[in-house]
């Protein structure tokens, strides 16, 4: 006896297709109800309803974003402890989150549950070591307990991982050690290069310098243009010996009161401030090194005037470094071909405020197409520079045009 199949498939087929579109219809109205949490959620958050937040934990009780969205609005509300359960609840469900474990610290901290907030920080910690977001949450609620020793180590690790958190460490390490700047340093100096120039230039602008900083700042790990930066910090805060202990480490000049007196490297102005300065600024007047008439060595410097330059502004000038309140000789050697004006030029030399005149020289004028010596004697002040520089000082005449030119040789400088 056979069996005829076509004849017995028919309830399976009736079966079959009455499984398919139930499954199809269960699968549509989860997706829908996943939709609709999904949609509540995004609301809840935005909008900042609870009402919305709950709908979608109901909706969706085993999603922890759900739960963790929540505890966001408790927080927003003030509603510490309905935050703490809700992140619990989504823990419960992603224990190996490190952010959840953040926002159950923090919601525990703003409850005054420090301890519970420690544990909740470590497991963050525990999970994610190296990310600035652990170590700074960490460190700052060690700081606000007290533990400031403790909590250095932890933002110092934070502002190591996202550089941008650094003005904030170190404001929290002033306000710890009342401006102390050794324990500054010794609290956040940081481990990476990028981070050392950061802390660096922070201390520049508040006037902090240590030992550590002055042998960073002449080392060899800054480059020329920030060992330049370095320098005008230095000098702009006054403090001109560090500035030009800074300065010779990048120029590996020698260690006298003027640097290249004759004249042989000088191509432009010193971007640091320090070495030789050209006003570009004064009007009709032109500086540059002239290797044809010279007094000695390769080069001296020509200034040519072509009308109205200004009075009592520098044209060429350099700090020099010397010994407060001492007595000093400069000496220069001066060629001028022809010169006519009402308003000759001179050389004056002043402190750091420019109307602080120490000393200057008789007007120059016309020698004849000859190298002639000058001098200059004078006192220094309280600084320990003395402001060197060429200018008109005064004019009897308005207008008052200048028209010629004039070299300068060999500045040397000399204790009396």
């Amino acid at each position: 006896m056979s069996i005829d199949y076509r004849t017995s498939s028919g309830p399976r087929h009736y079966l079959t297709a009455f499984l398919y579109f139930c499954l199809i219809f269960l699968l549509g109205a989860y997706a829908v109800k996943q939709s609709l949490s999904f949609y509540y959620l995004e609301s809840a958050y935005i909008s900042g309803s609870d009402s919305d937040a709950t709908f979608a934990v109901d909706s969706q009780p085993d999603n922890p974003r759900a739960h963790e969205i929540r505890g966001l609005l408790f927080l927003r509300n003030g509603d510490r402890n309905s935050a703490t359960r809700a992140f619990e609840s989504a823990l419960a469900l992603r224990p190996n989150s490190f952010l959840l474990w953040l926002r159950l610290g923090y919601a525990q901290y703003k409850s005054a549950n420090i301890r519970e907030a420690e544990e909740a920080y470590r497991r963050a910690l525990l999970l994610a070591p190296n990310y600035s977001q652990t170590n700074l949450y960490m460190g700052k609620m060690l700081l606000e307990t007290g533990r400031s020793d403790q909590a250095f180590p932890f933002l110092s690790k934070a502002a190591e991982y996202d550089n941008d958190l650094y003005p904030q460490v170190l404001h929290f390490a002033r306000l710890a050690y009342s401006d102390d700047p050794l324990a500054i340093e010794n609290a956040v100096w940081p481990a990476s290069a990028s981070g050392r120039l950061i802390v660096a230039r922070y201390f520049l602008r508040h006037s902090f310098l240590t030992p550590n900083l002055r042998a960073y700042f002449t080392g060899g790990e800054l480059s020329g243009a920030e060992k330049d930066e370095v320098v005008r910090s230095l000098i702009g805060n006054g403090n001109f010996r560090d500035a030009r202990s800074v300065w010779i480490s990048k120029t590996a000049a020698p260690d006298t009161p003027i640097f290249d007196g004759g004249f042989e490297q000088i191509t432009q102005s010193d971007e640091s401030g320090l070495g030789w300065q050209v006003n570009q600024r004064v009007s009709a007047s032109s500086v540059a090194r002239d290797q044809h008439a010279v007094h000695s060595g390769l080069s001296a410097l020509k200034i040519k005037f072509t009308g109205g330059v200004q009075v009592n502004t520098p044209i060429v000038s350099q700090l020099a470094y010397v010994e407060p309140h001492r007595k000093y000789q400069l000496k220069l050697f001066v060629r001028v071909p022809e010169m006519i004006s009402a308003g000759l030029p001179a050389i004056v030399v002043s402190g750091p405020a420019s109307d602080e005149v120490l000393g200057r020289s008789s007007v120059i004028n016309a020698t004849g197409g000859d190298w002639m010596e000058m001098k200059v004697d004078f006192v220094s002040g309280d600084s320990p520079v003395a402001n060197i520089s060429l200018q008109r000082t005064a004019c009897a005449a308005d207008p008052c045009p200048i028209f010629g030119e004039l070299s300068l040789d060999d500045f040397s400088l000399t204790e009396n």
